[in-house]
């Protein structure tokens, strides 16, 4: 039986092999839980937003992000060679983005319905806390045979509209996810929207944690970056993609950080927002489909307001 494994990044690649599970190893892994979520029908437009963005945020060469993006996406059209496909996505924000543009993608695809399989878990014993499938030996990798289930219809569905939801102007609809057929996405979309600046201070939660990893002092990246993760109720991003936030804090016109000697600290404008004495200025950028300022986070109601 051929099988196909797909996954939202490289981390099971080398894994899968010695933990029993044969098959060719599919990636998907435009990072869409940060960024600009363009509501397009044309795949190579919605390929070159995303990796004009990308280059941006990350430092990249453009050429090659773009070419990588519209690779993993044709190579979806490779999935109906095979006997089985099993998607490997867990429950941060990172997974269940992709997961949901994912299944939007092959709803449209039926013949290939019955072969998916989907592998997703929010927790494993022994390791806590569990963050993904990447932290997981092989051994213990190979407890998860037969984990899978049947993609259903009314995942297809919630995945439908999740993503449309996702990539609307305003954030309404995506924060009214329910999680009967996804149960792990609401929790997602809620730390997702707790990108959008607070209604208390002007920051995102990410922003949030940033200031406060280095309230004690100077830190170099690798020090914020922990303490980011441990702060995080529900860590989704990795390393680089914490450094265009961290750019937002220290390149602005007045900056809460300040980057000196290869180390982050607080600027006094820094000091004060986290203190409650000054509010952080909310930038133009894209949290999915929003473009900001208009949207903000009331965390009191849990819920998306306008600014």
């Amino acid at each position: 039986m051929r099988t196909a494994h797909v996954r939202c990044g490289d981390d099971l690649r080398e894994t899968l092999g010695p933990a029993g599970f044969r098959g060719d190893f599919v990636p998907f892994t435009d990072p869409v839980c940060q960024g600009p979520v363009p509501r397009t029908a044309d795949p190579a437009e919605f390929d070159a937003v995303r990796a004009d963005w990308l280059a941006r945020a990350y430092d990249l060469d453009e050429t090659p992000v773009f070419r990588r993006l519209s690779q993993e996406r044709a190579g979806l059209d490779t999935l109906d060679t095979y006997d089985r496909v099993l998607l490997w996505f867990e429950h941060d924000w990172f997974d269940q983005a992709i997961l949901i543009r994912l299944l939007a993608l092959l709803a449209h695809r039926p013949a290939l319905h019955e072969r998916l399989r989907l592998l997703s878990i929010d927790e494993f014993p022994g390791e806590d806390p569990f963050i993904g499938f990447g932290q997981l030996s092989a051994p213990q990798l190979a407890t998860l045979a037969g984990r899978e289930r049947p993609v259903s219809p009314d995942q297809f569905a919630a995945a439908e509209r999740a993503w449309a939801a996702l990539s609307a102007p305003d954030p309404v609809a995506l924060a009214g996810v329910g999680g009967d057929a996804l149960p792990f996405l609401p929790r997602a979309v809620r730390r997702h929207l707790a990108e959008l600046p607070w209604t208390t201070d002007g920051l995102s939660l990410s922003e949030r944690l940033c200031l406060r990893a280095v309230s004690a002092g100077p830190l170099p990246f690798p020090a914020v970056f922990q303490a980011h993760q441990e702060g995080d109720p529900l860590p989704y991003l990795g390393d680089t993609m914490l450094l265009p936030v961290l750019r937002r804090l220290h390149d602005a016109e007045r900056p809460a950080l300040a980057l000196r000697d290869g180390g982050y600290q607080l600027t006094a404008y820094g000091q004060r927002i986290l203190h409650g004495d000054a509010t952080w200025q909310t930038f133009p950028r894209w949290v999915g489909g929003v473009l900001l300022p208009g949207w903000r986070w009331n965390p009191d109601a849990a819920r998306p307001v306008p600014a």
